[in-house]
């Protein structure tokens, strides 16, 4: 086999291995995401304020009843009081 029928080779080969992810990436399109009825809040509530600072409070207290530091994602269920 010459030098140059071995390059060929290598180069078809390449050639239709890359050619599926190339043709079906240019036919990828993004959209937007689907409109919901409600939009997200994009900064915190009053409300969301207040659960924040109870459930921080509530935290405090257990810690010092316990005398057990709080670990990281070991919340436990949470029932905020309303004003």
């Amino acid at each position: 086999m010459s030098a140059h029928h071995a390059i060929s080779k290598r180069l078809v080969l390449g050639f239709l291995i890359a050619t599926p992810f190339a043709l079906s990436a240019s036919g990828q399109t993004t959209s937007p995401p689907p409109v919901t009825g409600t939009k997200k809040p994009t900064s915190a509530t009053p409300q969301m304020i207040d659960e924040a600072i109870q459930r921080s409070q509530a935290r405090t207290v257990k810690e010092r009843e316990q005398r057990i530091p709080e670990q990281f994602g070991s919340e436990e269920p949470f029932t905020p009081t309303r004003n």
